[in-house]
């Protein structure tokens, strides 16, 4: 459906044809597909202290669509408690800097730990994935890491590609910056991707041009725009291999309508394609509840164990999550005056 058209219209499209992730309980998964199962080796799954909650749901969305796939916790803090997390069978935590020695040390935190994946990933092919994303179906479907060294996760449909470089500084990198490393880059037809998804093997982006990109602060939203100018210099290299599969949809990114359209946020009804949600923009939290994150928030505590008060468990971890911000960020104060 067109973005344009009324409100009213596009209200009635998703009410029809499309379940709002943030109102509705998604549909149960389809069981994981014996035929993919030798497709990845494991999945990776980025923590940080504040969303340690959102990743329960993520991993119980990995076990219900993946069923046993190793899940490994790439864990941003050294006092992230993940242990919960860890009563999942098949499952293991690996800090920033288990994963990377100290010469690594500007990628142990924030936006830049993913990076690390490219290189020191305990599996040759897997699955990245930010805490604040749920997995709906066996999406290994996609993981065609024979033919390719890495697969972006696309928007769920039609994407937006950019036409001028305006666009391109507003949302991926200085355009100036990058021509002096790669002046022969043509911009005109890529499409953005989310990192918060995406396929890869190990050592698919070199250690020391990653180590040199990260140097240069041209890149928009950090990470972000590295990855995305990295793929498409492949895109026009050849080498390496990549390409992309349209399986993300952000529920609650509101802005920007004619990229993020009703059919790149909603889930199709009857849907029969495996996809990734993703809370970009205004994710869950204490105060702001969404039907399909507190649905696998309680499916990761019936998996460990816990049945009973199952609402009220979630309701107290929200606040605590809540509470535990406010202390850091009062702390931070006291710390700078």
């Amino acid at each position: 459906m067109n973005a344009v058209l009324p409100e009213r219209m596009q209200h009635f499209e998703t009410q029809t044809e499309l379940i709002d992730p943030r109102k509705e309980s998604l549909p149960i998964p389809p069981p994981p597909h014996p035929s993919f199962a030798n497709r990845l080796d494991g999945v990776i799954v980025l923590v940080s202290e504040n969303d340690v909650y959102l990743a329960k749901a993520c991993c119980a969305s990995i076990r219900q669509s993946m069923g046993n796939i190793p899940i490994t916790l790439l864990v941003d803090g050294l006092h992230t408690d993940t242990s919960e997390i860890e009563r999942l069978p098949n499952v293991n935590r690996l800090s920033a800097p288990d994963l990377a020695g100290e010469e690594y040390s500007s990628f142990w935190s924030g936006f830049w730990v993913k990076m690390l994946v490219f290189n020191h990933s305990p599996y040759e092919r897997f699955l990245y994935l930010d805490a604040d994303t749920l997995v709906w179906g066996d999406v290994r479907v996609y993981a065609d890491l024979e033919q390719y060294d890495f697969i972006a996760g696309l928007h769920f449909d039609m994407q937006q590609t950019f036409q001028s470089e305006e666009e391109i500084r507003n949302f991926v990198f200085d355009v100036d910056a990058v021509r002096k490393i790669y002046p022969n880059l043509n911009w005109p037809g890529m499409a953005l991707a989310n990192n918060g998804a995406f396929f890869a093997r190990r050592h698919v982006f070199g250690e020391k041009q990653l180590k040199q990109l990260k140097q240069m602060p041209c890149w928009v939203c950090y990470e972000q725009g590295m990855i995305n100018f990295l793929r498409w210099r492949a895109i026009r290299e050849g080498q390496p291999r990549v390409s992309g599969c349209r399986v993300q949809l952000y529920p609650a990114q509101e802005g920007f309508q004619s990229i993020y359209t009703s059919r790149n946020r909603f889930f199709p009804r009857n849907n029969p394609r495996p996809a990734i949600i993703h809370w970009i923009c205004k994710k869950p939290k204490f105060g702001r509840r969404y039907k399909a994150a507190d649905d696998y928030r309680k499916l990761f505590l019936k998996m460990t164990g816990r049945k009973r008060w199952l609402r009220v468990r979630l309701r107290l971890e929200e606040f605590a999550v809540w509470l535990g911000k406010h202390k850091r960020s009062l702390l931070r104060q006291k710390n700078r005056s």
